[in-house]
């Protein structure tokens, strides 16, 4: 995995309706206790095996592009949902809430059928949700899209997603490459409840945190924004709100380059998501301030 930062934009229909209000503190207070950050993840290298391999087009030049759609079962599963389920949730205020967890590779030059050089790309991802794409036209168009603006979005280039075929005769192009995929437990689709989240930001993100319904289930809420608000990211800043109820000593904190895992002893659910760009590991900043019950990780943008 390259060290590149990929600057994005900031939703805050995204981000904010993860947060609860915090109450503004009129004097700032002294930090309680620092909150020890991992800087290395476990992890480990996997060969993805093939999948399909799907032919598209960048825009507005109509260079050829490949996905090679590969698996492995250290990819954990999306949470298992129907047709009509997913429906809702495109047609819904927050279509984000569905994620799909996948590995995206890095770019690599491959001759395609008649020799010419083209740009492959391996994206992993778990071969129980793999079967069900390869037999349901919804849900197949549905992650190929996702795939693409992933794509986009990490390599900043532009795909034409109305144009691509799945080729018939061929399930990948080129050798498909390893891919560094942290250690955890995966799930299947039938057991997967909480995936890991690709998290799409918008440039701009209100500063003041507005106060939405009380949530019901066992969640941290949380909100991920980025410093100075417009122009180039100097840092990612995330802020969780961590009740009272949960000690120091409960708490998990692993912050890989592209990624974020807050663990809280099976005490509330987990919260897992992908980081929109790349981040120092080695200078995270991480603490807990009990005057406001707020955990907060700042993470230096490498550029």
């Amino acid at each position: 995995m390259s060290k590149k930062s990929i600057t994005l934009d900031i939703d805050p229909t995204i981000m904010e309706k993860n947060m609860r209000i915090i109450k503004e503190n009129p004097v700032e207070e002294e930090i309680n206790k620092l909150f020890a950050s991992v800087d290395t993840m476990p992890s480990k290298l996997v060969k993805p095996t093939p999948g399909f391999c799907v032919k598209t087009f960048t825009k507005p030049e109509g260079k050829k592009v490949f996905v090679n759609i590969c698996l492995t079962e250290s990819i954990p599963c999306p949470r298992d949902i129907t047709n009509d389920e997913l429906m809702q949730i495109l047609n819904s205020e927050d279509p984000s809430s569905y994620r799909v967890p996948m590995s995206i590779g890095e770019g690599r030059t491959e001759p395609d059928k008649s020799g010419a050089p083209a740009t492959v790309y391996d994206v992993a991802i778990n071969p129980d949700f793999f079967k069900k794409i390869e037999k349901d036209d919804l849900f197949q168009t549905f992650f190929l899209t996702v795939v693409f603006e992933g794509l986009q979005d990490k390599y900043q280039f532009e795909i034409d997603i109305q144009k691509y075929n799945i080729l018939k005769n061929r399930k990948s192009i080129g050798t498909l490459q390893s891919h560094r995929i942290q250690v955890r437990d995966v799930k299947t689709c039938k057991d997967a409840m909480k995936p890991p989240l690709i998290e799409e930001i918008n440039e701009k993100l209100p500063q003041k945190i507005t106060e939405i319904p009380d949530i019901k289930k066992k969640e941290i809420v949380y909100r991920l924004r980025r410093e100075p608000p417009t122009g180039e990211i100097e840092y990612l800043l995330a802020e969780f709100m961590i009740p009272a109820a949960v000690e120091l000593k409960d708490l998990n904190l692993e912050v890989g380059e592209d990624r974020l895992v807050l663990d809280s002893k099976g005490l509330y659910d987990p919260v897992d998501f992908f980081l929109p760009c790349s981040v120092d590991q080695d200078i995270i900043d991480a603490q807990l301030n009990r005057n406001n019950d707020m955990l907060s990780v700042k993470m230096p943008v490498i550029h």
